[in-house]
């Protein structure tokens, strides 16, 4: 969680590709796209924040539900809200808050949609930060400041204290993995090319 264009997104692409690559399977909701298809009825009042944040969680819960662990990228702007999030996944699963921070200059120093300067001119109303509150949270289990720090060393970061937390312990089964002889690999392209699939 964190301000808008604190790099919430940026960080959860590239921790996703990390635990992809590590053998994890991973969801990964982005604060943005679940509003456009799954929320489009939402807007940005408080109350209407606040039902976009408890189902997101409650998605996030049925994934969990079926051992898929998942990566959440939202502003979550309010502490009760937060909290919420924390109850409904720790019913089913674990629950790791991870602080995106970055001071209100520096994530509109890089605002790529000039959002901050559209709320400023008070084109946009209820814009987190701006006109409208944000409420950092009070006890999150990891913090990353992508302000002081680069992408990567932020993605490391969040590596090593999410295996001091004890959540990547359990990894994809070995019994997911399989190999084959050459022979066998043989006998299956001879196959797939008697039935077309291959070009001879």
């Amino acid at each position: 969680m964190g301000r808008p264009s604190a790099g919430k997104s940026t960080l959860a692409s590239h921790v996703e590709d990390q635990l992809v690559e590590a053998g994890y399977p991973i969801e990964n909701l982005d604060g943005d796209d679940i509003r456009k298809h799954l929320h489009p009825d939402l807007g940005f009042s408080r109350e209407d924040r606040r039902t976009n944040n408890r189902r997101t969680a409650y998605i996030a819960k049925l994934l969990n539900r079926n051992d898929i662990p998942v990566i959440v990228g939202m502003i979550t702007p309010f502490r009760d809200s937060q909290e919420q999030a924390r109850d409904i996944i720790e019913d089913e699963g674990e629950f790791v808050q991870i602080y995106v921070k970055c001071s209100v200059e520096a994530a509109e120093e890089r605002d790529p949609k000039g959002l901050y300067q559209q709320a400023r001119e008070k084109n946009i109303e209820k814009f987190t930060g701006v006109n409208h509150p944000f409420q950092e949270p009070l006890n999150p289990e990891i913090i990353v400041d992508t302000e002081a720090q680069s992408i990567d060393d932020c993605v490391d970061d969040v590596m090593t204290q999410l295996e001091t937390l004890g959540v990547l312990d359990e990894r994809l089964d070995d019994d997911y993995s399989f190999s084959i002889t050459r022979s066998e690999e043989q006998d299956i392209t001879e196959r797939l090319e008697e039935l077309g699939y291959l070009e001879e």
